[in-house]
């Protein structure tokens, strides 16, 4: 534990304050619920919040407690059980013993439970972020870098990666260190006073660190990279110090207040909304937990103990816990192989297997959200895992992107493939608009008669209506009865004359009667709706999954002159969706998850044509929600292939197409 200076300006006194700071998920100690008879009707009675007490005995930890974490259970590990170099693990009635001793050189503070289950902890002496493996207590070095200060507290973030404080006392100053879930370290604030407490925003954005000396508590924008941008103050205060930090589900920030024996509650604005006095002047950190998250754990030094208060919402981190475990206990495949197959591409793949049972995929090329020039690649595989390139589709004017395309199989086996995209080019009738986003471009309509080795192009869609954009493509493309049909979807723009912002969409089925020569629009599907797979039933019966905040299953009985209502078939943000058959005549609704801490891709089933559908299955994981568009087949032997795009996975830090080959 290192020491730092502070005035106390109430009383004019110069204390020397011991800072260290480091929380991770807290599970609390059960609070029995009072129920009180009132003529008639039960009612509970009220619940004393804010309102703290001693967990733990006086002296059990000595004056350098820090770092409190809960795992799910419930059980509480803080650092510096009896000595110096340990971690001490406290039950949820207030239990306390030695839990491990750190290697030789290691000093403890901050503690943060990983999506893994291990513990991470920053060792301030060693320069380390240590791993420690709760059930057999074996530590080991996971990350070190030499030139840091410390580290000292930690933030975790749901794909496993941390922010860590690093101040420096003796200077008055720190800096804010970003680790990989690689144990890479990478300096993204370097010019700070002396940061302490550190966590994130619930939506992962905003990262909050406070400076202990200068009593400030400033917020960062996250940028995508992880580096942090548009730093601003978010409250300082005029006395004594801050120490370790958490937030709840809602966004508040508990600051713990060094020298002055309380916690600060403030808003994500920076309002103060209560103060919660401690027994013990030194509170050193805080976390949440309990059956409900919603007991918060304060490591207070004064008395080397734990202290417990009940908050009205539950912990950021302990919510965290909950749906990590959540997703770890979703029902899976049997049997599932999964690869990063095609990487540094964001693909946004479709698949379609040759006569020959080739698997083709169409993938956007480039490695980025539309955001650059890039084109649509074509590659092949027989089993799903092993990829080869055999084209790339378009080949793009300067200045535009392809990258939006609709594919299937024409009536004698060639591959059809729409695409359409954006260019970086200012219109006449707008201002500049932000880099690839200055219009829609129109369709172009590819064909190859040698499994997407080569392929002629030519323009002829339909021109969009006053005051919407160009038609885009999306999902399959389908032979029927002589005609080839599919879906596309245009936005209507808010003022074409500013800018190529839309405010509502629709999607409509095409049809082309000259095996694709030209097409035409036949009939919206969905009034409000945007991306959307087109699925033939049989006879003149069709499916069509569309996309809006979630998934909606349109059937239309005519050949798609009209459209039922439709049926929800996904929870919100669990988009986009991809319907097929398989061999054992179910229908497969794969989709993507774009929920936090479930980000990848799940799978549903149907055995009445959509009618109703089975509980979800988890196919693949993600780490960022920039992720899903998934689209599957069905192998000759049974294998179910679903590819995916995701910016960030456990196969793959970065854009990357990834499989999934699965057996029921």
């Amino acid at each position: 534990m290192l020491k730092g200076p502070f005035e106390n300006d109430n009383h004019g006194v110069r204390e020397t304050l011991i800072f260290a700071a480091l929380v991770y998920p807290v599970m609390l100690r059960p609070f029995l619920t009072v129920l009180v008879l009132l003529s008639g009707p039960t009612f509970a009675a009220e619940e004393a919040l804010f309102q703290a007490s001693p967990l733990t005995e006086k002296g059990l930890f000595t004056d350098g407690i820090e770092g409190p974490a809960c795992d799910e259970a419930g059980n509480i590990y803080c650092v510096k059980f009896g000595g110096e170099h340990t971690l001490g693990k406290t039950s949820p009635q207030g239990k306390a013993a030695l839990f491990v001793n750190l290697p030789t050189g290691s000093t403890a503070n901050g503690i943060r439970l990983g999506p893994d289950g291990f513990l991470y902890v920053a060792d301030y002496t060693g320069h380390n972020i240590l791993k420690v493996n709760r059930q057999t207590g074996e530590t080991i070095v996971w990350a070190h870098e030499p030139t840091l200060n410390q580290p000292n507290d930690l933030a975790i973030l749901d794909d496993g990666s941390f922010y860590a404080s690093d101040p420096n006392w003796k200077a008055g100053t720190g800096q804010i260190w970003r680790i990989s879930r690689e144990g890479k370290f990478t300096k993204v604030a370097p010019d700070m006073g002396t940061t302490n407490g550190i966590d994130v925003s619930p939506d992962g954005k905003t990262l909050y660190v406070n400076e202990s000396v200068q009593r400030k508590v400033w917020a960062f924008s996250i940028e995508s990279d992880g580096s942090l941008n548009n730093k601003r103050l978010l409250r300082e205060f005029p006395d004594f110090g801050f120490d370790g930090m958490r937030l709840d589900v809602k966004g508040n920030l508990y600051i713990t207040r060094h020298g002055k024996g309380t916690v600060v509650k403030l808003s994500p604005k920076g309002d103060i909304l209560r103060e919660i006095t401690l027994p013990g002047s030194n509170p050193s950190n805080i976390c949440f937990g309990g059956p409900d998250g919603r007991t918060a754990y304060v490591t207070e030094m004064q008395n080397g103990q734990l202290v417990q208060f009940r908050v009205d919402q539950p912990g950021l981190e302990w919510q965290r816990l909950q749906d990590w475990r959540a997703a770890d206990q979703e029902k899976k495949p049997a049997q599932v192989k999964t690869a990063a197959a095609i990487r540094d591409v964001c693909a946004w793949p479709n698949l379609t297997t040759l006569r020959d049972g080739t698997v083709i995929a169409v993938v956007h090329n480039q490695p980025g959200h539309g955001t650059m020039e890039g084109d649509i690649d074509c590659w092949a595989s027989k089993d799903g895992l092993a990829w080869e390139k055999r084209s790339t589709i378009t080949r793009h004017v300067p200045h535009t992107i392809r990258m939006n395309h609709a594919v299937g199989l024409a009536a004698n086996g060639d591959l059809i493939v729409l695409c359409s995209g954006w260019t970086d080019v200012k219109q006449p009738q707008r201002p500049k608009q932000a880099p690839f986003r200055d219009d829609i471009l129109s369709n172009w309509v590819l064909r190859s008669t040698d499994g997407g080795r080569t392929w002629t192009q030519h323009e002829n869609f339909p021109a969009p209506e006053d005051g919407w954009t160009h038609y885009i493509p999306f999902g399959d493309i389908w032979a029927r009865d002589g005609a080839l049909y599919t879906s596309c979807y245009h936005g209507q723009f808010t003022d074409a004359t500013k800018s190529t912002k839309t405010k509502g969409y629709r999607s409509w089925l095409f049809r082309s009667d000259d095996d694709g020569a030209s097409w035409k629009a036949v009939s919206v599907i969905g009034a409000r709706h945007n991306e959307t797979d087109l699925f033939p039933l049989g006879g003149k019966s069709w499916l069509a999954a569309a996309r809006v905040e979630a998934m909606d299953l349109y059937r239309s009985d005519d050949d798609g002159a009209t459209w039922q209502a439709p049926l929800r078939v996904t929870g919100r943000n669990e988009i986009n969706g991809h319907l097929t058959r398989l061999k054992d005549g179910r229908l497969l609704l794969t989709y993507g998850v774009r929920v936090a801490r479930q980000y990848g891709v799940r799978a549903k089933f149907s055995s009445d044509d959509g009618t109703t559908w089975s509980d979800p299955i988890r196919v693949a994981h993600s780490h960022s929600w920039d992720c899903g568009y998934p689209s599957s087949v069905q192998l000759a032997n049974g294998d179910i292939v679903t590819a995916y795009y995701s910016k960030d996975s456990p196969l793959y830090s970065g854009y990357h197409m990834g499989v999934a080959v699965w057996k029921l």
